[in-house]
């Protein structure tokens, strides 16, 4: 019988603190049938680890509570931070392969390759920030493994665990599944087979993995260091016609009479939405002082406080920027039937973070695609997403500066850093002007509106909200 060799469990715990002080997150993941030894093996590798940074998710069969959130919710929600290691017994795979054996969401995935899609998605945008993906694939010997299943049925202890095997995927089908699955996405992050019929082998054979595997993750962390550029790329003179629209019409006796018949609308639209099970996800970008707040606002004001939630964006906390750009958003995505709006967005990272330099040139340029898949994945699972883009011209943007700057009650609406970003004017359009150009698809395409007028941009915003609803639900279009 095989020894565990301590002097790779101590290499494997001192490399991973290595990865920790180095701020790359690690994500394992131990895939298998049932009685596999995958237990076995993911509480030899936690204990050999520092529990301060050292985290463990199981995946389990989806609940309906957990149906009414995207399917890669869980992966996100328990995504390591930069510097830790997060331990997942069963994955994303596993989910899959649920979703297809159970005939989960139907209505939305009759294909399964979708979901195969968003997981080789989901990886590569992954790897692309530094992560480190090591996937085990445990197999074990058929006699063996049915002996370990006859062993914890024997002990009343044991038994429930027993029951549970019981309620997995049959081996047949999880096998077939996987064999498909792993040659799919080997070149994404490549797969290990551990054969657990010899436990100490095992283990020994996961901790050379391991260690081959955070070795070279420290020298690709060093070597992206030193090729690291810092570059918004702006064009000198850059001049663009996409923002010359700024002028809407809009009376004010028009907008009274308008406002609390869209409003009403609105409402009975949010209650529609929630009967049928509808996500809803509205952006709000644009100019410095358009108006975004008073539109969401108007927006809002009937609706139903317990259907909607609004999230101000700021500059990322510490917490956040420890993760992946997008974690604090996709991890505010709202369930089934419920409304969520952002005062600006994951556009962040290709503008303030393009513009500023909080970016590297290969982190915002990639960063378009990521976005354009993230949305896709969104109305995918069956969300509106609306995008709107609020645009005003130079003139008046300084007229409403000075305007909350003369005005007491309106000064906190003002800062220094407003009139910072006045200054960077040009190059703000036009990284705007690649946001839209390169992340307006037919499934979230922007909604360019018109911001002198504040009123009639409410107006506007309204409609295009109804409208896409309404051809949602009913497939009719009013305006």
């Amino acid at each position: 019988m095989t020894k565990i060799d301590e002097t790779l469990e101590l290499k494997v715990a001192e490399l991973v603190r290595q990865t920790h002080e180095a701020k790359i997150p690690v994500m394992v993941i131990f895939e298998g049938v049932a009685a596999a030894g995958k237990s076995r093996l993911s509480n030899e590798l936690l204990l050999a680890l520092d529990a301060k940074y050292t985290h463990f998710y199981a995946t389990k069969t989806p609940s309906e509570k957990d149906l009414r959130m995207p399917f890669l919710f869980p992966y996100w929600k328990n995504l390591p931070k930069h510097g830790d290691l997060t331990l997942y017994f069963r994955s994303w795979y596993a989910n899959l392969i649920d979703y297809k054996h159970h005939n989960l969401k139907p209505e939305i995935f009759r294909d399964h390759h979708v979901l195969l899609s968003e997981i080789k998605g989901f990886e590569k945008m992954l790897l692309d920030d530094g992560y480190r993906i090591i996937k085990f694939n445990v197999v074990v010997d058929e006699k063996k493994r049915q002996e370990h299943i006859q062993q914890t049925k024997e002990n009343p202890l044991t038994r429930w665990k027993a029951q549970e095997f019981e309620k997995a995927i049959p081996a047949d089908i999880y096998l077939d599944e996987m064999d498909v699955l792993m040659k799919e996405t080997k070149d994404i992050a490549p797969w290990h087979t551990i054969n657990y019929t010899e436990r100490g082998q095992a283990v020994n054979d996961m901790y050379e993995t391991i260690i081959k595997e955070l070795e070279q993750a420290l020298k690709d962390k060093k070597k992206k260091e030193d090729k690291k550029e810092v570059d918004g790329k702006f064009t000198d003179h850059f001049e663009t016609d996409l923002f010359e629209d700024t002028e809407d019409e809009m009376s004010k006796d028009d907008y009274k009479e308008l406002l609390p018949e869209l409003q009403q609308r609105m409402r009975e639209l949010q209650y529609a939405l929630y009967e049928r099970k509808i996500p809803m996800i509205l952006v709000y970008e644009g100019m410095d002082a358009a108006g975004k707040g008073g539109n969401i606002k108007r927006v809002r004001e009937s609706l139903d406080p317990t259907g909607y939630e609004v999230n101000a964006i700021s500059a990322p906390t510490e917490t956040e920027l420890s993760y992946h750009y997008l974690w604090r958003f996709a991890t505010q995505i709202p369930r089934t039937g419920h409304i969520e709006i952002f005062d600006r967005s994951w556009y962040g990272r290709v503008l303030v973070e393009r513009v500023e330099g909080f970016a590297s040139t290969e982190e915002w340029q990639r960063a378009y695609e990521e976005i354009n898949n993230f949305e896709k994945s969104l109305t995918l699972e069956g969300a509106i997403v609306i995008k709107f883009f609020l645009v005003l011209d130079k003139e008046e943007q300084l007229t409403r500066f000075e305007e909350r700057q003369n005005t007491p009650e309106k000064q906190w609406k003002i800062t220094d850093e407003d009139w910072r970003n006045r200054e960077k004017w040009d190059i703000y359009l036009e990284a705007s002007e690649d946001m839209i150009k390169k992340t307006s698809k037919e499934n979230a395409p922007w909604v360019i509106v018109p911001a002198n007028n504040k009123k009639a941009a409410r107006i506007k915003a309204l409609r295009t909200i109804i409208e896409r609803c309404e051809e949602r639900l009913w497939g009719v279009k009013r305006y």
